[in-house]
């Protein structure tokens, strides 16, 4: 009985350690795909709240400043991409982005 417990238990360990291994290859190459995507596209999507001053607000004219969309515009320049702002409903940001 001892014997039937070690090596089911056993077989329960590398059965994860086999299915963890494998999924890591999976979300590697989706990363690839999603970044060709980003790049062909030539833009990044930014989400942000422009009530959360000073990090996120909206100027006078309607124009949306701050330390967020600074931050967002340099990385893009580094990365070659244009920086797309836009505000969003936290509630609903994995619909909206």
């Amino acid at each position: 009985m001892k014997w039937f417990k070690r090596i089911l238990l056993l077989g329960l360990v590398l059965s994860c350690f086999l299915t963890t291994a494998c999924s890591n290859l999976t979300k590697e190459a989706n990363q690839k795909d999603t970044w060709a995507k980003i790049k062909k596209r030539g833009s990044l999507v930014i989400g942000l709240d422009d009530t959360f001053v000073p990090m996120d607000f909206r100027q006078k004219d309607g124009q949306l400043v701050g330390y967020d969309v600074d931050l967002a515009k340099a990385v893009c320049k580094k990365l070659g991409l244009k920086a797309d702002v836009q505000t969003i409903d936290w509630s609903m940001k994995e619909t909206e982005l």
